[in-house]
């Protein structure tokens, strides 16, 4: 896998700057779709590998919000890595049911260089690394979104987007790390580069 950022085809910015934030939704079901007449309804053999490096990334996200809670992070801090933790693996679980593989492996590289920054009981410290990972997990989603052709990748991905999105912005302001609303709605977050790899 190749960990160097690589600006998605769609971003999260340009969605926002089309359409605002209210909109960002109802954007990614348009995406989903709008193709559905002659789109395949299951995924397909090419989508599977993005599908599982997806899936890996859900559960590298969950590893690390355990990594936070582990480090002692607690009181409301905490319950939030607890809750995101458990989202990011419900999220992998869908994936993994989704395409028909098993959710079982995270992706180490990504684990690997990501978790000092959550290895940590320090709430301002916690917020800035988990609001970092949303913000990047939420544009690879995005850059996945368009290469995706299957309906029901493209629905559970728009799905995905916009929750993870949402758990930034909780993040943001538990970090108190917005000095405008557009590091809240456009935040300079690339998209990880998952193309044709999985750990």
């Amino acid at each position: 896998m190749d960990l160097d950022s690589a600006a998605p085809t769609t971003s999260r910015r340009g969605l926002i700057g089309a359409v605002g934030a209210v909109g960002l939704a109802g954007v990614a079901a348009l995406g989903a779709a709008r193709p559905a007449a002659a789109a395949p309804i299951s995924p397909t053999g090419a989508e599977t590998d993005l599908l599982r490096a997806a899936m890996e990334l859900e559960l590298t996200a969950e590893a690390l919000y355990r990594a936070a809670i582990d480090a002692g992070l607690s009181d409301v801090a905490g319950e939030l890595a607890a809750v995101f933790a458990d989202n990011h693996v419900a999220y992998a679980d869908k994936i993994a049911g989704t395409a028909g593989f098993s959710a079982n492996a995270l992706n180490t590289e990504v684990f690997e260089l990501l978790e000092a920054g959550f290895s940590t009981s320090d709430v301002d410290e916690f917020a800035a690394a988990a609001t970092a990972l949303e913000n990047t997990a939420v544009a690879t989603h995005t850059a996945l979104l368009a290469e995706y052709e299957s309906v029901n990748a493209k629905r559970l991905t728009a799905s995905i987007i916009v929750v993870e999105a949402r758990m930034a912005t909780v993040l943001t302001d538990l970090g108190g790390l917005a000095s405008s609303l557009d590091d809240v709605f456009a935040p300079d977050a690339d998209a990880l580069d998952l193309a044709g790899a999985s750990s």
